[in-house]
């Protein structure tokens, strides 16, 4: 959809959600658009729930590393903002036969063989309601840079 078509769309989903006062069950790559609709996010790959949280939370470090790579996947018109650029490499895996370990082992850049290629990852709470399936541990979760920034245009003084 273009731009202009998807707003209008999703303003009528939040109309209609608002108005009937339900739950809208929203499926999408696009986590622009999931952002302005979802209080909750679940991010899912090859089937399985990779990170679950409230939208601020999954929009800020920790991630889950796909969700490290959708977020740097979402387009960003403001110029006040910078993007880190995350390119996914590897194997796509067959939804049909899916690797041992992690489903997202084969394309993550975390990676850590004999580990997450053999090991289903634990689910781990982070935060109440903040959940990820990963083996990275703590310090590498916690150490992540954001996907997002503001641009530092402060102006240099001169000497």
């Amino acid at each position: 959809l273009d731009v202009s078509v998807q707003a209008a769309v999703t303003d009528l989903l939040m109309d209609i959600q608002r108005e009937n006062r339900t739950t809208l069950l929203f499926i999408s790559h696009d986590l622009s658009v999931v952002r302005y609709l979802a209080d909750r996010i679940v991010v899912m790959y090859l089937g399985q729930i990779m990170e679950q949280g409230k939208t601020e939370e999954i929009f800020s470090p920790p991630y889950h590393p796909y969700t490290e790579a959708l977020l740097a996947a979402v387009p960003i018109a403001d110029t006040k903002i910078e993007k880190r650029h995350i390119v996914l490499k590897g194997e796509i895996p067959s939804p049909t036969n899916p690797p041992k370990g992690c489903p997202f082992s084969t394309r993550c850049m975390y990676m850590m063989p004999g580990k997450c290629d053999v090991d289903a990852p634990p689910m781990r709470e982070l935060s109440p309601g903040h959940r990820i399936l990963c083996h990275l541990d703590e310090d590498t979760l916690n150490n992540m840079e954001p996907v997002f920034s503001q641009k530092d245009d402060a102006p240099v003084a001169a000497e």
